[in-house]
Order: structure tokens, then sequence, then C-alpha cells
């Protein structure tokens, strides 16, 4: 596994140091959930929803753009994604479907040994459109998780993903960004349609104390290999 060079929070949990996301590591997680607000399928969104303010091991990404809840709750994307590995930052961690809370914002799960797939919008191996995987890099119950290391992605990294149906996916890794989160454009990531893709969120760069949230969001964007 590559060395990390630099602190990497979560895209939601972030670890502030190596060793964990908080003072209090034996603390069990806060659910976390992540503020969204609502695109088009183009991926144009509206509007822009607050932040939320927590512990930082609580941190959230920026704001993510999704569909109206009231709409994505009808819709159910086929043979969710259960696994992803990504073999050069060893990780190897089970993805479940997450969908938007009751306040209107991404869930996330709380434990950084698992990782959420947005179940409202695409999902691997879709004809079209993005699927998006996030993680916590670090939490209470798991000081550090494997998304801690997503800085340390380079392009041509190869992550497999399988599916719930068995069948198992392979994906190339196009772009690695960190973008500050008052300037992301989280549009062009969050797509029902365009190329099939597979975009893994987590966050990094500095904690901002008053803000209680990091100010960068990494972000791996990968495309199906002999696609």
């Amino acid at each position: 596994m590559r060395t990390p060079t630099a602190t990497v929070a979560a895209l939601l949990l972030g670890p502030a140091l190596l060793a964990g996301c908080s003072d209090d590591p034996g603390q069990p997680a806060p659910t976390t959930a992540v503020p969204v607000d609502t695109p088009s399928p183009a991926g144009t969104a509206p509007g822009t929803a607050a932040s939320t303010v927590t512990e930082p091991a609580g941190a959230a990404p920026t704001d993510i753009p999704v569909r109206d809840a009231g709409e994505a709750a009808r819709t159910t994307a086929p043979r969710p994604p259960v696994r992803l590995v990504y073999d050069a930052l060893d990780i190897d961690m089970p993805v479940v479907p997450v969908g938007v809370a009751d306040d209107g914002q991404m869930e996330v799960r709380p434990d950084a040994l698992e990782a959420g797939w947005y179940r409202f919008g695409p999902t691997v191996g879709a004809e079209e459109g993005t699927a998006v995987v996030a993680a916590h890099a670090g939490s209470y119950v798991t000081p550090r998780g494997p998304f801690y290391d997503l800085k340390d992605a380079r392009p041509g990294d190869r992550v497999r993903v399988t599916r719930a149906d068995g069948q198992v996916l392979d994906y190339e890794v196009t772009s690695v960004e960190k973008v500050g989160k008052d300037v992301i454009d989280l549009e062009q990531y969050f797509r029902r349609d365009g190329a099939p893709r597979l975009v893994l969120f987590t966050c990094g760069g500095r904690w901002d104390e008053a803000r209680q949230s990091y100010d960068d969001n990494v972000v791996v964007s990968a495309r199906p290999v002999g696609g």
C-alpha cells in the first residue's frame, strides 16, 4: 500500500491524524448524511443545500446533487455493487446501497469499513451515466478506513467491482482530483447520462475547525475497461 503523504479526511468521516479521526475513537460512530441537491438528467442542480456541521469524525463532503427524493424513491436500480477492490491501494471493502435521508441529504455509512453506492443513480455496468461510491476515510469505530488512501490513487490503476448478480466489472482510473469544497462542480460527477464511469468520493485537505469540515473533496474517476 502506498504511504500517505498528507492528511485525508472523509468525504464523510475524516481522520485529522494518521491514527484516526477523533480524540475518542472508542465512541460509537454517528450516523452521517451528506447534503444533496436535485439535478436534472443532464446533471444540472437547481440549488445548493447547506453544509452539515458535525464533529471531525462526522465531516461530510460538500453538497452532492441528487434527484428529488420522492422521484428517487420510485426508482430501483438493478444489480447493485456489493464489493469494491482497489489492489494498488490495498482496498477491499463491501459496498451497500445508500439513499436520501429524511432531511434531504444523501446517506453515508457510519463505519469507514463500508462504502455506500448512491442507489438512485446509475449502477456499475450501466450503459450510461456515473455510478457514485463514497466512504468515510475514518470513523470512531474505524479510525482509518480503506478510502483514507484514495488521495494516492493514480491514473492507470485498476478498480474491480462485483455486483449482486455475481458479475465482476473492471475499471481503469482516468483522473485523481483534490478539489476545494467551495469550488467543486458536482454536477459533472453526478450524472445519469453520458459515458459510463465510476466515481469514488472521500474528503481531504486541511481540517477547518471553525467550519467543522475538511476543505477538499478527493475524487477518483474511472472508466470501464474496454469501454
